[in-house]
């Protein structure tokens, strides 16, 4: 009497523990948890729900088609727990023909997490697309030059007017230290044409 007893009251109280871990496996969400992290939760209650459940089976094919059924069952728990930014990768593993299985899932989805998280990483330090043609869209801009004898913007020292007066440009023409031979030889181009003229001027008056 006492084996039956134990028997009956064992028997209701893993009914009553496989309905509150069944139970607790619907209500599991992803939540703040990462992929992994959520994975890792579902998986441990599932372990716990295969050791309160009775398996056994007089038929080999209707115990494969039932464990067949019941991953299926569980990898759809999984996709329907994801936040709602798994949304794109949930929808292509629906549309699937074949629904892979819950390991091939789970790889799919953790593999889309770390995809978005490395778009958020680059996102937040400007080196994302947009940030990329906004930065090479600006001109660069070259740093202002600063005389270190006169402390005025735009020359270096080397080219200072205080420190090389023969550098200073007059309307926009060399200095005549510079252009000195040009100057002399136009200077002397000139003189001898002036005195040509007043040559000819002069043989005129003594034909006149």
């Amino acid at each position: 009497m006492w084996n039956v007893l134990a028997r009956m009251y064992g028997r209701k109280k893993r009914v009553l523990r496989t309905y509150q871990i069944k139970r607790s496996i619907y209500a599991l969400k992803q939540g703040d948890l990462s992929v992994a992290s959520y994975y890792a939760a579902l998986k441990t209650k599932w372990e716990e729900f295969d050791y309160h459940v009775e398996d056994n089976w007089d038929c080999g094919s209707d115990h494969a088609r039932h464990w067949e059924m019941e991953w299926m069952d569980r990898t759809f728990l999984f996709l329907g727990g994801l936040r709602d930014e798994f949304e794109t990768i949930r929808s292509q593993i629906l549309n699937c023909d074949d629904i892979p299985g819950i390991e091939d899932v789970y790889a799919r989805v953790e593999s889309e997490e770390q995809r978005c998280q490395i778009m958020q990483i680059d996102l937040s330090r400007g080196s994302g697309p947009s940030a990329f043609v906004s930065r090479s869209s600006v001109p660069s801009q070259r740093p202002a030059r600063r005389c270190t004898h006169c402390h005025k913007l735009g020359h270096s020292a080397d080219f200072c007017w205080d420190l090389h007066p023969d550098k200073r440009l007059v309307r926009g023409r060399p200095p005549s230290s510079r252009r000195g031979p040009l100057v002399q030889e136009a200077n002397q181009g000139g003189s001898s044409s002036n005195e040509k003229s007043r040559l000819s001027q002069d043989q005129i008056k003594e034909l006149q």
